[in-house]
């Protein structure tokens, strides 16, 4: 049977059959949901120091900021 046939039945059925069908779809995914949960990896997420890349690539330099730029000639 597709997705498509499965809707169709779906939407057939009465609200009152419909409102028991998604709350046993529900009761199935939130008895696998600790199964799954324990099978990813754990830890801290460990972001690049960019501060640090834009030190090498361009010494201390520093850029103007062409928005302040534009805000202040307009503000004139």
């Amino acid at each position: 049977m597709s997705a498509t046939e499965l809707l169709e039945q779906v939407k057939a059925l009465p609200v009152a059959e419909r409102g028991k069908l998604l709350d046993a779809i529900i009761a199935l995914e939130l008895d696998e949901a600790p199964a799954a949960a324990g099978t990813g990896k754990t830890g801290r997420l460990v972001w690049p120091d960019i501060e640090a890349r834009s030190r090498d690539n361009f010494g201390d330099r520093v850029f103007p900021n062409p928005v302040l730029l534009e805000r202040e000639e307009g503000e004139r």
